[in-house]
Order: C-alpha cells, then sequence, then structure tokens
C-alpha cells in the first residue's frame, strides 16, 4: 500500500449553498425509494482496533447493487428542468406525463466501469427512453448483463476508460444524444455536478440515522474513488470545521490517479497515463475529473493505494459481518485492513484518530459481479444474506 499525506489543503469552505432538502425529496419520491442501512460492524471494529465502525451499505439501493442512480437520477431531473425553458419542474412532476412529455426525443449515453452505465439505463427506462453505454474493453459479462437489462444497448470499446468517456462525448455530439457523465471536462461541468449533488442523499441519510440512533458521528470518514466525482460530494457535505470528519480517499494500486496528482503536487490532476488491471473496475480510472479534483484537493487530509488483495480480505471480513460488498465496495475496509497491517500508527499519531473514535465507510457496491464474487468470498452473495 501506499500512504500520503495531502500536503495541498487547504480546509477552505465551498462558497456555495446546496440544496440538500430538495435532493433528498427528489430521491424520496422514486419507485421503491428507502435509506440504505447503516450497519455497525462490531466484530471488524474489534480487529481493527478501532472504536466504532460504521458500513453505509449502497449495495442495497433501489435494487440496482450500487449507489450511481442517486447521481445519475438527480442529474436527468436537472436536465429536464433544463428543457422546461427556466419553468419549474417539480420532483413528483419527473416520473408523470410531464417528465415523460419533456424527455420524449431524448437518448441517454455516458461512460462506465459497469454502475454508472446501470444507473443511467434505469432512469431511462422508467422516462420511457433509450440509452447507449460505452464500456472499456475488459468489462465483466455480468456488468454488461446488468445494464442490458435495463434495455440500454452496450457498446465495449478497444481501450481503457478515458476512451469509454471520449466515444460518449463524441458520439454523443454526432448523435445529438445526451451525455451523462460523472467527470468533468472542458466544456463540461454542468451534469457533473449535479451529479455531485445527487450523491449527498446518501451523506443526509448517514446523518440521520446516526442521531436517530444516538451513535456517535464520525471522525474519519473513507470515500473510495475513480475519477473522484464520489469523494467531492464528501467534500462538499463535510465543510472544514472543528466538528467535521477527516476525509481519506482510496484507490487501487494500479489505477490511482488521485494519489498520482497529489504526489506531483503542482495542485492540478494529472492522468496516470494508463491503468493497470484491478478487481476493483468501479475505480479503474486514468484521470481525475477536473470538477472533483480542486474540491478533493482542498478538503481531503490523506490519499491511500492500496493492491487488490485487500480488497479481497475486506469483502471476505464483511461477508461474515453480513454485508455484502464488491470489490469496489470493500475499499474503505481494505484501507484499514492495510493500515492496520502495514501503518498501524498512521490513524492515531498522523490523523488524530483515538481508541474511541468512530470511522465510517461507504459499501458503494453490491455483488456486481456475482460469479466473481463467489470465487473471492466463498459463498454467494444470497447465502451471505441468509446467514444474518
Amino acid at each position: 500500500m501506499h500512504v500520503l499525506l495531502n500536503t495541498l489543503q487547504q480546509n477552505t469552505p465551498v462558497p456555495v449553498k446546496f440544496p440538500v432538502d430538495e435532493i433528498v425529496a427528489f430521491h424520496r419520491m422514486l419507485p421503491g425509494y428507502k435509506p440504505t442501512p447503516l450497519v455497525s460492524l462490531e466484530s471488524t471494529a474489534k480487529k481493527l482496533g478501532v472504536g466504532r465502525l460504521l458500513v453505509k451499505d449502497e449495495g442495497q439501493r433501489f435494487g440496482l447493487k450500487a449507489f450511481k442512480v442517486v447521481g445519475a437520477s438527480y442529474a436527468v431531473f436537472q436536465m429536464l428542468r433544463r428543457r422546461r425553458g427556466g419553468r419549474d419542474l417539480v420532483p413528483e412532476e419527473f416520473l408523470t406525463d410531464t417528465g415523460r412529455h419533456l424527455a420524449r426525443d431524448m437518448v441517454f449515453t455516458c461512460a462506465t466501469d459497469g454502475n454508472h452505465g446501470r444507473a443511467v439505463a434505469w432512469i431511462a427506462r422508467l422516462l420511457g427512453r433509450p440509452a447507449v453505454i460505452f464500456m472499456p474493453s475488459g468489462s465483466v459479462a455480468a456488468r454488461i448483463r446488468a445494464i442490458e437489462s435495463e434495455g440500454a444497448q452496450v457498446i465495449v470499446i478497444t481501450g481503457g476508460y478515458d476512451e469509454a468517456v471520449r466515444c460518449a462525448a463524441v458520439e454523443g455530439r454526432k448523435e445529438n444524444h445526451f451525455v451523462v457523465a460523472d467527470t468533468g471536462y472542458p466544456g463540461y461541468t454542468e451534469i457533473p455536478r449535479y451529479i455531485q449533488e445527487g450523491y449527498m442523499t446518501m451523506f443526509c441519510e448517514c446523518e440521520h440515522q446516526c442521531e436517530e440512533r444516538h451513535e456517535q458521528s464520525p471522525a474519519l470518514v473513507f470515500l473510495q474513488a475513480g475519477v473522484g466525482a464520489f469523494a467531492s460530494a464528501a467534500a462538499m457535505f463535510y465543510p472544514p470545521s472543528a466538528s467535521s470528519p477527516r476525509l481519506v480517499s482510496v484507490e487501487p494500486y494500479g489505477a490511482n490517479c488521485l494519489y498520482h496528482s497529489a504526489e506531483i503536487g503542482d495542485g492540478n490532476p494529472h492522468s496516470t497515463g494508463s491503468t493497470e488491471q484491478t478487481i476493483m473496475a468501479g475505480l479503474n480510472c486514468e484521470t481525475p475529473s477536473e470538477l472533483a479534483w480542486p474540491l478533493i484537493r482542498d478538503r481531503f487530509d490523506a490519499f491511500i493505494s492500496i493492491e487488490d488483495y485487500y480488497a479481497e480480505e475486506a469483502m471476505r471480513e464483511l461477508a461474515d459481518e453480513g454485508v455484502v460488498a464488491g470489490e469496489s465496495g470493500a475499499a474503505g475496509v481494505a484501507a484499514l485492513i492495510a493500515l492496520r497491517k502495514e501503518q498501524p500508527r498512521f490513524l492515531r499519531e498522523v490523523l488524530g484518530i483515538s481508541h474511541e473514535d468512530c470511522i465510517m465507510v461507504i459499501n458503494t457496491e453490491g455483488d456486481t459481479d456475482p460469479e466473481e464474487y463467489r470465487k473471492i468470498v466463498g459463498k454467494k452473495a444470497e447465502d451471505v444474506r441468509r446467514a444474518t
């Protein structure tokens, strides 16, 4: 593993007020909405020597096995608002004839490693519209089938995630499709910003769940990162203050573009140039989002990159606790395991996290590759859930 303390951190408040109440209200009206569980991992906390360990289980979000839909759905809602020519579109109208009429000629497109593409396809299906999803070479068949099950067309390109992003942008312009990308690039920032805002529902749920259960608020949150959209949402939700948690980014060792950018140290986002294959497919990204990077740079306390075997160990550990976590979803616990084994003093002596403090991780995906999950964990996801 590699650990890098953030020397670029500014801890300056984000100068924008976000409509968190409206974002949560929007998600509440989607079919099948309910807050995902916030689970206390008591056995794992004891093993890792931490006071309290909580996991937000996004593997149960809308039956899609991943968190991405809260970002994609809110972005599409805002796209329809914009199409209405300035007249307001309330959340309750989104999936009615009003919303479907606004989307009547739209074809949605994006690049994905799996979860974001399924989220976009799901929203397109609810609106009665087609979707075209671009995926990098080597994409797992189960993730392709999951996207196709929502009625979308999947195009597997020759190249990695960055090339898939480029193809979605180019083909989107050529075919007049509506690109729903979660990474910002020159000339394209509005939709990624809405996606970041949509992710805030997760953190708002966490806050309410801690209050309702009289749980200690987290002193430290691990956020897995690909291009950084999800991690930057945490930076937006948790402004720097004495009561805010420390934030740490977790990436695969072979695809650590945020770590790489922080290591170069000039304040700019940098591509790794290419990525090695990693089982953490949802995090296998070469280049930080230009929209997300400044927020992460100025707010995060540290960057960690880990080898795949730590993700596998974390998947098994979470399964023992009754939580089904995919390879990318287990990244937060994987980072804790790696720190315990390789840098056991880091949390306490560098980040100031005591043995009594609460740590939170986000399980961003369930068994999105069921066969690989069974191979790594030694049992099917259904058996893990049945045992609890």
